[in-house]
């Protein structure tokens, strides 16, 4: 056998193994789509049988005070549902409103935050222009007003 025989076979031994491979994954998406064939059969075979009627649930009032007392529940059903329903919608509009106030807290701490940086940098340059503007000390001697010998005299008792 030679070199091109050698590569021939595992090339065909590469496709075989492919080839395999693809035909189990095949043989395992016929089984799923058995399957789910079988479930959508059911399902339709359901869906066509006729469905028992129910009769809708009646309530007969008998006698007068079993009508005044069913109306005072629903009064006081309505009532509760009309309590919940304005809690509600005031629940709604306070988390609006902390909605909002956050929003404006938030802008306000941004405006301070720039303020402060604006406020810092403001003092950093008056500190350099008054370190700049401020004299600085030479050493130099001070002269008297008047040279020290004439002054001699004049403390001197003479006389």
């Amino acid at each position: 056998m030679t070199a091109h025989d050698n590569q021939e076979a595992a090339h065909l031994e590469k496709l075989r193994a492919q080839l395999s491979t693809d035909m189990e994954a095949m043989q395992q998406k016929e089984a799923s789509l058995r399957e789910y064939e079988q479930r959508l059969r059911l399902l339709v075979d359901h869906a066509q049988q006729p469905q028992p009627q129910h009769a809708p649930a009646q309530y007969l009032v008998t006698n007068a005070a079993d009508t005044r007392a069913l109306d005072s529940e629903w009064e006081k059903y309505n009532r509760a549902h009309a309590l919940l329903e304005a809690a509600r919608r005031g629940l709604a509009d306070d988390r609006l409103a902390f909605k909002d106030r956050d929003e404006k807290l938030q802008a306000r701490e941004i405006e301070v935050a720039r303020r402060e940086a604006w406020v810092k940098m403001r003092e950093q340059e008056l500190a350099a222009a008054a370190a700049a503007a401020a004299p600085t000390k030479k050493k130099t001697k001070t002269r008297r007003p008047f040279p020290s010998a004439p002054l001699r005299h004049l403390f001197s008792r003479s006389g």
